[in-house]
């Protein structure tokens, strides 16, 4: 399904399309205090970082999240804090850790000509096998539900899709303007799992071209495809100033937690 948003419906508070109407998550949506930590999980040739927020009580889905060039910074965490708070078990790990030059969290936006290579350097397979091993990490956990979903931002999206097609054992699957997404696809791709995509349509990043051939797909699959009249590339990413569109990231958000949601049952 794709739906290009016009801009009354990104940016005022009611929303015509019920296919991007905000729902409570559910059962967990009302839990307490959420547990935060930071571990570390077994790689091939190491172990890699990881920042995990958990329910102090009840079940709920396991999430993945995929960060940014920028790493797992504090408006990630922020992220995993909120889905923690109504239930989720989240895990967001570093996928930067073999990089010979900058392993850690870099700075928003300053530091973007050094995020950029050092995601050009990274090996997709590997991290294709670190994203298994993270989701090995979630099921293992006494809180998951038996249920999961990957959320991927930017340098994220290529790897929820591969996530939706690889047998990962995923149950929902979201791009926040994926960078190119249209790269990871081939030929025969079938998504095991409802995924949704989330683009601007001002996105240097995925131009006109990009999502073309990634909705081409999305709609030969049965996946959601939603575009956001004036949203830029990293519309999700509150630090990044020159780039946030709030009316774009709310209605996003909101559509990634009703796909959550239902996975409560």
């Amino acid at each position: 399904m794709t739906y290009r948003l016009s801009r009354r419906m990104v940016l005022g508070s009611a929303v015509a399309a019920s296919a991007v109407t905000a729902l409570p998550i559910g059962a967990g949506a009302e839990q307490g205090g959420i547990s935060r930590k930071e571990i570390e999980v077994e790689g091939e040739g190491g172990k890699f970082d990881a920042y995990l927020a958990a329910p102090e009580s009840g079940s709920g889905p396991g999430v993945i999240m995929i960060s940014t060039i920028f790493g797992v910074d504090q408006g990630l965490k922020s992220y995993c804090d909120e889905l923690a708070g109504r239930g989720c078990v989240v895990l967001a790990q570093n996928f930067f850790w073999r990089d010979p030059e900058d392993k850690g969290v870099l700075p928003v936006p300053a530091a973007t000509p050094r995020a950029i290579a050092r995601a050009m350097r990274i090996d997709f397979q590997k991290s294709m096998d670190d994203l298994g091993r993270g989701v090995a990490e979630l099921k293992r956990h006494p809180s998951y539900n038996g249920k999961m979903a990957v959320l991927g931002f930017c340098f994220g999206g290529p790897y929820a899709w591969r996530a939706a097609c690889d047998g990962l054992g995923v149950d929902a699957a979201v791009s926040f303007h994926g960078t190119f997404v249209s790269k990871s696809m081939q030929p025969g791709d079938k998504p095991s799992c409802p995924v949704s995509f989330h683009y601007g349509d001002d996105d240097e990043l995925a131009p006109q071209e990009e999502l073309a051939a990634v909705g081409e797909v999305a709609h030969a699959t049965g996946s959601e495809f939603i575009v956001y009249p004036g949203a830029k590339h990293a519309f999700m990413v509150k630090a990044d100033a020159a780039h946030y569109g709030a009316g774009a990231a709310t209605q996003a958000w909101g559509r990634t937690l009703q796909m959550i949601g239902a996975l409560y049952t």
